[in-house]
């Protein structure tokens, strides 16, 4: 199934931004990463958790508009 247009296609997709947070909590755990680039890193990795958050949202919104027979119920807002 061909992947739906994003709003901005530079966004990574929800698969790209749970690997990249891997690889922060990979060098975050690094005993060796300096004071300043754990900063860094845990900034990137809050902003991807944020990101991430409103993607899984959207979706659970999206599943939520679904009844048990398959119709679609308009969501309230």
């Amino acid at each position: 199934m061909p992947k739906a247009a994003n709003k901005n296609d530079a966004t990574p997709s929800l698969k790209e931004q749970m690997e990249t947070l891997a690889d922060i909590v990979e060098k975050l755990e690094d005993p060796n990463v300096s004071l300043e680039d754990s900063l860094n890193f845990y900034e990137q990795g809050m902003t991807l958790v944020t990101a991430a958050g409103k993607v899984l949202d959207a979706a659970e919104q999206r599943v939520a508009m679904v009844t048990e027979d398959g119709q679609i119920q308009p969501v309230d807002s």
